[in-house]
């Protein structure tokens, strides 16, 4: 299905994940109104979801089997801001490498809001307690099974998505997810430090912060 974003991008995570601080409201404003105003054009938002019993789903590490605790199904979901950015991309890349930078960035956070809004039409529809999404990659849930995710829900045909041999997907700003359903109230739960593959190159954790704030 196609997703509408209506938020705008968070102008202080944007600044954030582009190493800026402090507010510049000349020509930095411009550069990432511009950058926005490209994503938008660019992006042709779409997910997929299908919900499933947690026994049918293969799970691997500690934490996603910890979020999932107290779910019997799952709502497996892929969703992509499709192929169009990564062509702006490639574009600006060759003539405008900052705002190629600036773009990407902003993309990241697209297709978070694009997950958002997905993620609460999912909720709707099941009318259920939920968790909320966790991903391969995330924790020790390895980034492999971005793959089965796929395959689960049929990605590649009905949205367009692809992965490649080292489990990277193509278009780049796709996301895939699992949401745990339950019958009660469940919360899900946060991969700790430890936990996490990426733990001894995490950024955030250099700067006294982790991906939970």
């Amino acid at each position: 299905m196609n997703i509408e974003v209506t938020k705008s991008i968070d102008r202080n995570k944007w600044k954030s994940m582009l190493g800026i601080k402090g507010d510049d409201e000349g020509s930095l404003k411009a550069q990432l109104d511009e950058a926005e105003k490209l994503i938008i054009e660019w992006a042709s938002p779409k997910g997929i979801y299908k919900v499933m019993d947690v026994s049918q789903i293969k799970l691997e590490g500690f934490s996603i089997q910890k979020h999932l605790e107290g779910c019997d199904k799952v709502a497996v979901m892929a969703v992509t801001i499709g192929a169009g950015i990564d062509a702006l991309l490639r574009t600006k890349q060759v003539n405008d490498m900052a705002s190629a930078v600036i773009i990407d960035c902003g993309a990241s956070l697209y297709i978070e809001e694009a997950c958002d809004a997905f993620e609460e039409h999912i909720r709707n529809e099941v009318g259920m307690f939920t968790t909320p999404r966790f991903s391969p990659g995330y924790g020790d849930y390895p980034l492999r099974y971005q793959e089965n995710i796929l395959r689960y829900v049929d990605a590649q045909r009905k949205i367009g998505i692809n992965i490649t041999d080292d489990y990277l997907m193509v278009p780049r700003k796709s996301v895939t997810a699992l949401i745990g359903i339950s019958d009660h109230q469940v919360s899900g739960r946060l991969a700790t430090c430890g936990e996490c593959v990426l733990k001894d190159k995490c950024t955030l954790r250099k700067e006294g912060r982790y991906c939970g704030d």
